[in-house]
């Protein structure tokens, strides 16, 4: 007689629908209303299922954000090592120009989510996201910057978390910035000076001196000290990794 039972990994797929189902109502409701404002009956409600369903898989509203603050961070770590791999091209530049692209749009893109994450922090939230979070998304830049050095891309006494700061804090910056002059979709504003410009600036300041760029000093110089006023600046509300 045939087995009328459901294949386990077939009710475990089942379960992992349904849970993402909850996490991706869970991650609307918080950006609208708030992690205060939001209720895990209107999640329910959002997810198309019952109050008592969402309890089963998290017992409280906190454990719930902070499985959304780890599925949200662990997805952009994963895309952008994606991102990496993707890239056909082994110059340091072309690859570094691939993931500022990516950290721009997606910045833009998510800026709704990111900001509430940032202010849970800013708040000492118990739900804000964990530094060990942050810190696998930045590594994907890490990893890329060392490898640069060990190839003899970029100068050997280049400080790696100085790199990272200039090129994280000045591209969400700019991301702000162009997220907050778009009246429509957040994809479709031009990126492309901005990417280029991060570019230029790390091949001339980072790059080894075995691979001489022309550099107009004291127009990188007004650059590099504007970036680290805007820096300065984003350092009040962004979350150190």
């Amino acid at each position: 007689m045939a087995s009328n039972a459901i294949p386990s990994e077939t009710q475990r797929a089942k379960l992992e629908r349904k849970e993402r189902v909850i996490l991706d109502a869970a991650r609307a409701i918080f950006v609208d209303h708030g992690f205060d404002g939001a209720r895990m009956q209107e999640i329910a409600r959002r997810a198309g299922i019952g109050e008592g369903t969402v309890y089963s898989y998290y017992e409280s509203k906190a454990e719930l954000m902070l499985a959304v603050l780890q599925q949200f961070w662990d997805g952009l770590t994963l895309e952008a090592e994606g991102v990496m791999a993707s890239v056909e091209a082994t110059d340091l530049f072309a690859r570094l120009e691939a993931l500022a692209r990516y950290h721009l749009n997606t910045v833009i893109v998510n800026a709704d989510f990111i900001n509430l994450t940032f202010a849970l922090r800013r708040n000492n939230s118990e739900v804000s996201v964990s530094r060990d979070h942050l810190r696998h998304y930045v590594a994907v830049f890490d990893r890329l910057f060392l490898r640069g050095q060990d190839r003899g891309e970029l100068r050997a006494d280049a400080v790696l978390w100085q790199a990272r700061d200039i090129f994280y804090g000045s591209l969400e910056y700019s991301a702000r910035s162009i997220e907050t002059t778009m009246e429509a979709d957040r994809s479709t504003r031009e990126q492309l000076p901005v990417v280029d410009e991060m570019v230029a600036l790390f091949r001339a300041h980072y790059g080894a001196t075995g691979n001489p760029v022309i550099v107009d000093e004291v127009g990188l110089a007004t650059r590099l000290d504007k970036l680290a006023a805007q820096i300065d600046t984003l350092s009040r509300c962004l979350p150190r990794p």
